[in-house]
């Protein structure tokens, strides 16, 4: 591992400091203070991975130093080998991760700082590990939330009744991936084009769209992107720089897409499916009106029938009064007349079940026929 971790040694000692030096700099980036103001001033400004802090300082109790950063929030993860007394090794507080005590010597030193190289660059490893997991978290939360908007959207879209509501809709959901884009709708001769946040499409613009549109399903040309599907096209005008970025956005506007004209589709078959019905009403209606129509000419005409051989009968016995014939011959005549009579009244009294049949085929006719005003167009 190419690593060289950044040291601070604060040490009086000048004659030491000369001798281990060399053998420091081929483990560590080194700053060298003998000094312990120096050596305070300089962590306030720039934090090392480890600090080898000489207890005995001239200025500053080194002690107490290294008890200070160790008792700092900001300061307390930073690796620290003390060069200390036998006593102060012993003491209860003393917090350091490592020491050498003195009077130093040089081997026993260069073996700590050997065993310091290792520790830092476990601690490195393990930090790009651990950025690593973050990004790769971080990356995972992203796809989510990227997914979660797709998934939104095809729950709304279900309460969209027009194809113009599902691209407001669309446009907004992807607003929220920080994106302008165009969305094109094309069904039965029909279009329609919208953009984001409702602004106004340009004749470029609408050029563009139908240009890119039969070029397949998806294509990405210098920082654009557009997707397409039966009736739907979705232009992006600027992607994000960020590969991975794009071609996660790309994945879910594509899905997104799909959606769209899955929706779309939806829509165009429930229209249909409306106007079919419609029609059938409207037949069912005029079906109506002439069984109604129908069954009122029945009654008329068997209203008529009975008045007619009504007067028949009385303009027979009329004219019997007036031909001067006999009794029993009158009567005779009269009897057959009132016989006809009540055979007729029986035998039209007969299609009263025809009648029946006819008001409940009227009565189910009203109930199919329904409402016949205009539907709805799917584009408002």
């Amino acid at each position: 591992m190419d690593y060289k971790p950044f040291v601070f040694l604060a040490c009086a000692d000048r004659d030491f400091v000369l001798r281990v030096k060399d053998a420091l700099t081929t483990h560590v980036n080194l700053n060298i203070f003998y000094s312990g103001q120096e050596c305070k001033q300089a962590l306030a400004k720039q934090q090392p991975h480890a600090m080898i802090l000489d207890s005995s300082l001239p200025d500053l109790d080194g002690y107490a130093l290294h008890q200070a950063i160790r008792d700092d929030f900001d300061t307390s993860d930073i690796y620290q080998l003390l060069l200390c007394t036998e006593a102060q090794a012993g003491r209860d507080d003393m917090v350091a991760d490592d020491f050498v005590l003195k009077p130093l010597a040089d081997a026993v030193f260069l073996k700590k700082i050997a065993l310091l190289k290792t520790i830092l660059d476990n601690r490195q490893r393990a930090s790009e590990q651990m950025s690593y997991a973050q990004s790769v978290a971080m990356t995972a939360m992203s796809s989510m939330g990227e997914l979660g908007i797709v998934m939104e959207f095809m729950s709304k879209s279900f309460a969209c009744r027009s194809i113009q509501t599902v691209g407001n809709l669309a446009l907004s959901a992807i607003k929220q991936y920080d994106l302008d884009s165009i969305i094109y709708f094309s069904w039965e001769g029909e279009s329609y084009i919208a953009k984001t946040d409702g602004a106004d499409v340009s004749p470029e613009d609408r050029e563009q769209v139908l240009q890119l549109r039969p070029l397949g399903r998806l294509l990405e040309l210098n920082g654009q992107l557009v997707v397409n599907f039966e009736h739907t096209t979705v232009l992006i005008k600027q992607l994000p720089d960020d590969s991975a970025v794009c071609g996660r956005l790309r994945d879910n506007i594509a899905m997104l897409c799909e959606g769209v004209d899955a929706r779309v589709t939806g829509l165009l078959m429930e229209n249909d499916n409306l106007l079919k019905q419609q029609g059938i009403r409207y037949a069912v209606n005029e079906i109506r009106d002439s069984v109604a129509n129908l069954h009122q000419r029945q009654l008329a005409y068997l209203a008529a029938g009975r008045d007619m051989i009504g007067q028949v009968t009385y303009d027979f016995e009329e004219t019997f009064l007036h031909l001067g014939l006999m009794p029993e011959v009158e009567n005779l005549l009269i009897s057959q007349l009132v016989t006809l009579r009540q055979r007729m009244a029986e035998l039209w009294s007969q299609p009263g079940e025809v009648e029946a049949k006819l008001q409940s085929v009227v009565t189910a006719l009203e109930v199919l026929a329904g409402d016949v005003s205009a539907t709805d167009s799917v584009v408002s």
